[in-house]
C-alpha cells in the first residue's frame, strides 16, 4: 500500500481546510492510512476501523429471504473460496446495512440474514468486501503479541461468535494461530462491525498498527438485548455526540432504565454514558458528558429492552471532504 499517512493527520488536514500542494485535482478514491493502538496488560478493546477495499459492487436483480442475485456478476469466479465476505447495501432505504455472506454460486449470494425483511429491494446497489483474517490484522512471526505453545501464557484474542459469547485464539511459538483448545485456526476472519478483546498477559505496552482504507459512509449496526461489543467503524475524529447513537438508543432520565454506552479508559476500566429524555448525553452519575467526547475504536452498548434494533453509526462531519 502506497502513501500511507496517520489518520490523525488526515483529520487535521481536512479540519484546517488544507489540501495537498502536489495535487490540486479532486480525489474520488477513499483515503488509506494507518491507525495505532497502545495495548496494555489486561483486556484491551479493539475495533477494526480500517479495512480492505471492496472487491466488487453492483446492483441487485433479485432479493429473497436467504439470498440475493446480481445477474451481471459471476461470484464463483470473482470471490475467493473459503473467505468470509460481507455485503453492504449502498443505496435505498437501508443504505449502510451490512450482512455476512455464507456462500455463493454463480450470480447468487447466500446471506446469513434476511435482507428482504430488512427492507432491501431489487435495484438497490451493494458492495462486497472480504473480511480480514487474524494473520492480516495481527501478523504471524512478526506479531507484537506474546506467543507460547501454552495458551495460559500467550496473549489471547476474544472474538465474538454472534451468540453472546466468544471464541479464543492465540499464537504458538512459531506464530501460527490456534484456538483455545490448541487446534489449528488458520485464516480466521474478523467482521469489521464487531469489537474484539485482546487479553495481554505481560506488563508493559506494545503498539498495534493497522493499515487499510477509511470507511466514510454511515453504517447500520444490529444490537440485541444485553451487552453488545461493537466496533465504532470510523478511523478518527468520532465523538459520542457525532456517532448517531442518540437517535436510536433508549432514552431515560434514569440511567438504570436507559441504554448505556461503555467507553474504555484503560484495560478493564470504563466510563458509562446514556441519553436523557431531552436527547442530551449524560454520565452514569447524571452529570453532563464532556462536549465532543471522543469515542474509542470499540465500545460496549448495553441494551435494556428485549428484541433487536438497528442503529445507524454516522461519520464525523469532516468525512464528507475525504
Amino acid at each position: 500500500m502506497k502513501n500511507l499517512i496517520p489518520l490523525t493527520a488526515i483529520a487535521a488536514l481536512v479540519a484546517s481546510g488544507i489540501s495537498s500542494a502536489q495535487d490540486s485535482t479532486p480525489a474520488y478514491s477513499k483515503p488509506s492510512g494507518y491507525v495505532t493502538q497502545n495495548l496494555e496488560q489486561g483486556f484491551n478493546l479493539i475495533g477494526l476501523t480500517l479495512g480492505p477495499a471492496a472487491e466488487t459492487s453492483g446492483t441487485l436483480t433479485a432479493v429473497g429471504a436467504t439470498s440475493v442475485t446480481d445477474n451481471g456478476s459471476d461470484f464463483s469466479t470473482n470471490l475467493t473460496a473459503g473467505a468470509l465476505y460481507t455485503i453492504e447495501i449502498t443505496s435505498g432505504t437501508v443504505s449502510g446495512l451490512v450482512v455476512e455472506v455464507g456462500s455463493w454460486s454463480g450470480d447468487i449470494l447466500n446471506t446469513m440474514d434476511d435482507l428482504a425483511a430488512s427492507g432491501v429491494i431489487v435495484g438497490d446497489t451493494y458492495r462486497l468486501t472480504k473480511s480480514p483474517t487474524l494473520e492480516e490484522i495481527f501478523g504471524t512471526a512478526a506479531s507484537v503479541l506474546k506467543k507460547s505453545n501454552n495458551s495460559s501464557l500467550a496473549d489471547i484474542l476474544w472474538v465474538p461468535n454472534g451468540s453472546g459469547s466468544y471464541i479464543r485464539y492465540y499464537q504458538n511459538n512459531s506464530g501460527a494461530w490456534r484456538n483455545a483448545a490448541g487446534g489449528a485456526a488458520p485464516n480466521t476472519p474478523l467482521v469489521f462491525l464487531d469489537g474484539i478483546f485482546l487479553e495481554k498477559k505481560d506488563s508493559g505496552t506494545v503498539l498495534l498498527v493497522m493499515t487499510g482504507q477509511v470507511r466514510v459512509d454511515s453504517t447500520i449496526v444490529t444490537l440485541g438485548e444485553g451487552f453488545n461489543l461493537v466496533g465504532t467503524i470510523f478511523a478518527t475524529g468520532s465523538t459520542i455526540q457525532s456517532s448517531g447513537l442518540d437517535a436510536t438508543l433508549k432514552r431515560s432520565n434514569n440511567s438504570s432504565l436507559a441504554d448505556i454506552v461503555w467507553i474504555p479508559t484503560a484495560p478493564g476500566v470504563y466510563t458509562r454514558y446514556y441519553v436523557n429524555n431531552g436527547g442530551t448525553w449524560r454520565n452514569a452519575a447524571g452529570g453532563a458528558a464532556p462536549a465532543d467526547l471522543p469515542i474509542t475504536s470499540a465500545v460496549f452498548i448495553e441494551r435494556k429492552d428485549a428484541g433487536i434494533i438497528q442503529v445507524l453509526l454516522t461519520p464525523p462531519a469532516f468525512y464528507s471532504s475525504l
